[in-house]
């Protein structure tokens, strides 16, 4: 333990005069087990917006783990890696400008994590894909095409 007198000290002027601070000159932190973050994103929810003609379709997708620089994108029923805009960590938008359909469309967000480290077994990663849980989104009309 260390001690400081705070008569000469203006930042400490909330003290009383001749009061003392201690501060504790052992490391009392603990020590980190090296967790890996979670990386697979999670969708909690979905909301729309439609332009004024029906030419787009802009959905929001809500949720965690979101990965920005274009790492993490998103599958629309059969429609794979559509590009994402990033807004955060938590919420993430796509567009639909082609003809769809109405029906019920399967939406997956996937982080695209490409690195090198090797394991124990020196066995080199390069790239994986890891993937959100399924949310089903209803389109209830369909987009027309533009002329």
């Amino acid at each position: 333990m260390i001690s400081f007198p705070t008569h000469n000290n203006p930042s400490n002027s909330l003290l009383p005069v001749g009061a003392t601070l201690r501060y504790n000159t052992r490391n009392t932190c603990i020590k980190s087990k090296k967790i890996i973050p979670n990386l697979y994103p999670y969708i909690s929810s979905l909301s729309q917006y439609s332009s004024p003609f029906n030419f787009t379709i802009k959905i929001y997708v809500y949720g965690e783990n979101f990965l920005p620089n274009g790492l993490t994108s998103v599958n629309f029923g059969n429609i794979q890696n559509i590009n994402v805009s990033y807004i955060n960590s938590n919420t993430l938008y796509f567009e639909l400008n082609n003809f769809i359909f109405p029906g019920v469309y399967s939406v997956v967000a996937q982080n695209n994590i490409n690195f090198n480290a090797k394991n124990k077994t020196a066995n080199t990663i390069n790239g994986m894909s890891l993937h959100s849980n399924n949310v089903e989104y209803r389109i209830t009309h369909a987009l027309k095409l533009r002329e």
